[in-house]
């Protein structure tokens, strides 16, 4: 997966690094490290919706769209800036990703209860305090085997009230992974 990536797609994802690093305030996008091990959780997922929760410029999304056109899948991602909804689609147009990639402009945490059965979920929601809602609007969601991955869990405003809940919750299994701003790892029981 990670050795058949197109030139387009490399050349977008390339892009995106820069622009990350040029602007890390305004497009908060995640570390290749936590976009690979997404991946890599997303190709082993149960079926069922494939969701994001926060797209940002949408480079964890193209990450992700290598597991989803392995797959089969189509994958929801659901931004609520507008501006960066439109930039995400131009992107996943140019990588050739757009036709397994539903970007939805909209609230995260509304959107995210539309679905029934759940077989992947990132949430990289702004701000992280949101990730409590995520975790409480996903996990019942989630199938059998389901995941369900939340980042920045460990940044300026952490989460320990999540992070502990997680991992005395008998309906997932849960690790925290201390990437750059930590990442939650939901496995559900």
């Amino acid at each position: 997966m990670f050795h058949d990536i197109s030139t387009a797609m490399q050349q977008m994802m390339k892009s995106l690094e820069s622009l990350n690093e040029r602007n890390q305030s305004g497009i908060r996008s995640v570390d290749s490290d936590v976009a690979r091990l997404l991946t890599m959780l997303a190709i082993t997922a149960p079926e069922g919706a494939w969701l994001e929760l926060g797209t940002s410029a949408g480079y964890s999304t193209l990450w992700l769209s290598l597991a989803a056109k392995a797959r089969g899948v189509t994958i929801t991602t659901v931004e609520l800036d507008e501006k960066k909804v439109a930039m995400a689609r131009e992107h996943f147009a140019k990588a050739g990703a757009g036709s397994i990639l539903q970007s939805v402009h909209g609230d995260g945490l509304e959107y995210a209860a539309r679905f029934d059965k759940v077989g992947f979920c990132f949430s990289d929601l702004q701000p992280p305090e949101l990730n409590g809602e995520v975790y409480d609007k996903i996990v019942p969601r989630l199938v059998p085997g389901g995941w369900l991955v939340v980042d920045n869990v460990t940044s300026p405003r952490m989460q320990t009230d999540l992070i502990k809940r997680a991992q005395q919750d008998p309906r997932v299994d849960a690790v925290l992974l201390p990437f750059p701003k930590g990442d939650l790892i939901c496995r559900k029981c």
